[in-house]
């Protein structure tokens, strides 16, 4: 009977055991993070987001809803250590995650990451001081900003206003206008569609732009550290240098102006 009832016993402490591990294993991600908060607005079309986050990464993405979803993971500090604001207000939808003001909580390791998703046509403000930004699938008006991280667009259409101190850049999209810069990374862009005007610029990097056959733009390549080359049909040459390209593309248009301090440029054919 007593071998009976331990055994019982052991079998009851044995499941609940499993079942607080897997209830665990739900809340959190593969990277180890917890779910903080969770919270969805009612929205529309054609609104804004504004983020502002003290340290994070931050992950935007698209559907085909009229609605903001937003998730905040972190570690087993971060819920003690920020203070967080999620809005809905006549513009959109507003998030803010602040370290609590404690010397402490800025020289300590916090993991912090931001999940949100909006309405396929919408507007961004996005601003991290020390993670990445990935922004995907998204048509409106976006500025992303980060003080120390990478910044990844994927299916981007509208104009884009992107800057990172320490980080590369990456992105995919087509009729876009474009502004990107990095102080110490490299830019990769894949363009579809027509040229809105694209300059991208960095300090410390690579610049590689790969656009179809028929692109058309008034280009203009410079290096100060590196080569530049052109895999397209060009014809107005007015500079040809190792280190300095101007020359039309398929006639002339709207500017393509890649600037490198440090780095090649090459613009392919794809």
């Amino acid at each position: 009977m007593k071998t009976g009832k331990l055994t019982f016993a052991a079998t009851v402490i044995l499941f609940l055991l499993n079942v607080t591990i897997a209830t665990g294993a739900q809340n959190r991600n593969h990277e180890g993070l917890k779910l903080i908060k969770e919270k969805s607005f009612p929205t529309s079309e054609g609104k804004s987001l504004y983020v502002k986050v003290s340290g994070g990464d931050i992950v935007v993405n698209s559907w085909n809803k009229n609605e903001v979803n937003v998730k905040i993971l972190g570690d087993d500090n971060t819920e003690d250590k920020f203070e967080f604001e999620l809005k809905n207000t006549d513009n959109g939808v507003e998030i803010i995650a602040r370290k609590k003001n404690s010397l402490l909580n800025w020289f300590s390791s916090i993991k912090l990451k931001v999940e949100i998703i909006v309405p396929e046509k919408y507007n961004s403000d996005i601003n991290t001081s020390g993670g990445d930004i990935s922004y995907d699938g998204i048509d409106g008006i976006a500025k992303l900003n980060t003080s120390g991280g990478d910044v990844n667009g994927v299916s981007l259409t509208g104009k884009l206003d992107i800057s990172t101190s320490g980080g590369d850049i990456s992105l995919s999209g087509k009729d876009t206008e474009i502004d990107a810069h990095t102080s110490g990374g490299d830019i990769e862009l894949n363009y579809s569609g027509t040229n809105q005007g694209i300059e991208l610029s960095t300090s410390g990097g690579d610049i590689t732009v790969r656009v179809p056959k028929d692109f058309i733009a008034s280009m203009e390549l410079y290096t100060s550290g590196g080569e530049v080359s052109c895999s397209q049909i060009m014809s107005n040459v007015k500079k040809l240098s190792d280190s300095k390209l101007i020359a039309d593309l398929n006639g002339g248009g709207n500017k393509l102006i890649a600037k490198s301090s440090g780095g090649d440029i090459d613009v392919l054919s794809k």
